[in-house]
């Protein structure tokens, strides 16, 4: 458990870590552009979801949903509040950025695009995940009513439903209100992964990474190589430029590669009974406080700005 627990909170910060540097415009850990950031970041948080989703809560929806609603949507609409009023002071003296200070944008549009205020644009997966997390456990529930409870069937349903999404981002027909679907069509088969793994993939954890990580790095080669750019947006939808299957074999294969660095680093501190140390503290506070980087790394990003 606690070497799980470690893995977790190491990949975690990770994923945070691949999502601030893609905002910012490095490549510093792309592996020479073979992983590219788009391609799997944000759906790390995803599958690590799907990793720790407990099929009891099935029965209780309404109690697991209200859990959902304390520790991921009333803190980000508190938040969302704040920013509001940000930007609404921020328009006084000028600033044009963010959306204006009212009951749509507190309420509805953090749903609908996430992005009303722009200081806090980066929390957009919040909701998101919320909508994805609902739908993920009343989907459950009627399965399991016709007896469909394989971890298995289930991912190959979710991935079903990934692929048509993105089948139908790429014709044009996801845009304005239908890209909500989307985005949790794209990243429901992650989810499914995660549950995959943690029910039926644990046997991984015994491949050696001398095997692992070259397969990986080979697979991805390989697709960049017949595939081209495999970088693609889930908040927005779009960027399918490689079909609708890709999207996902270089999301599975980027979250893979980065669990597996994972687990190696939880292996050494481990080891060598490196965890009260402050460089593996300051990485585990960091991987168990994502929600408040997501939520302020842009605000940051402006301040560090307007103080050069």
């Amino acid at each position: 458990m606690k070497e799980r627990d470690t893995t977790f909170t190491i990949l975690s910060a990770i994923a945070m870590v691949l999502v601030m540097l893609g905002h910012l415009g490095y490549d510093l850990l792309t592996f020479g552009g073979l992983f590219p950031y788009y391609s799997y970041h944000v759906l790390i948080f995803v599958f690590i979801s799907g990793y720790f989703y407990k099929p009891e809560n099935e029965e209780h929806i309404g109690k697991y949903i209200i859990h959902k609603l304390k520790t991921l949507i009333i803190p980000y609409l508190v938040w969302n509040i704040i920013y509001g009023l940000i930007t609404l002071l921020l328009h006084r003296f000028g600033f044009l950025i963010g959306e204006e200070f009212n009951i749509w944008n507190i309420i509805v549009a953090p749903f609908v695009g996430g992005h009303q205020f722009m200081y806090n644009a980066t929390a957009w997966f919040v909701p998101a995940l919320f909508m994805l997390e609902v739908c993920n456990i009343f989907a459950r529930r009627v399965l399991r009513y016709f007896k469909l409870t394989n971890e298995w069937i289930l991912f190959a349903l979710y991935l079903m439903v990934g692929i048509f999404a993105v089948y139908m981002a790429i014709r044009g027909s996801v845009y304005d209100y239908y890209k909500i679907p989307g985005r949790i069509m794209v990243m429901a088969p992650l989810f499914g992964l995660g549950r995959v793994y943690q029910t039926k993939l644990q046997i991984l954890n015994k491949v050696s990474p001398v095997i692992y990580i070259p397969v990986l790095f080979l697979i991805n080669y390989l697709l960049v190589r017949t595939q081209g750019g495999l970088a693609y947006s889930v908040v927005w939808v779009t960027g399918f430029a490689n079909g609708p299957l890709i999207p996902f074999v270089t999301a599975i294969t980027g979250i893979m590669l980065w669990l597996c660095i994972s687990r190696i680093c939880s292996g050494f501190i481990d080891r060598f009974a490196i965890g009260e140390r402050m460089p593996v503290k300051a990485l585990k506070y960091f991987g168990n406080n994502t929600f408040s980087v997501m939520m302020h790394q842009l605000i940051v990003f402006m301040g560090i700005k307007e103080i050069f």
